[in-house]
């Protein structure tokens, strides 16, 4: 999981992964299980928003949304870049597209 968020998922959140708990983004009380796929950091100061009223959700990216209740909704942003600073060296999608198929051949090459 680490290795996947780095850190807490809620936008504009620094805090260390090493610090946050672990949350279903669909809860597990709906789901009924534990997939790698649905589960994201969350720090202590964020977690419980999930419990009042925020929504969270995979784009199809695999990033974490958070969505504030309506209430709340000021047009802030919804995912956390932060943890992930490489992500914003890429001016478009289909750059970024290319450099993670990249990852993947150096991956599968073992030069990652």
């Amino acid at each position: 999981m680490y290795a996947k968020d780095r850190g807490c998922s809620h936008p504009g959140c620094d805090v260390s992964g090493y610090y946050c708990e672990v949350h279903h983004v669909t809860g597990y009380a709906k789901c009924g299980r534990t997939d790698i796929d649905q589960l994201t950091f969350a720090c202590g100061g964020h977690h419980p928003l999930a419990e009042q009223g925020w929504i969270t959700r995979k784009n199809g990216r695999g990033e974490t949304e958070w969505i504030p209740p309506p209430h709340l909704e000021r047009g802030q942003p919804r995912v956390n870049s932060f943890h992930h600073p490489e992500d914003m060296l890429c001016d478009t999608e289909d750059q970024q597209d290319q450099a993670d198929q990249q990852d993947g051949a150096d991956e599968e090459d073992g030069a990652a």
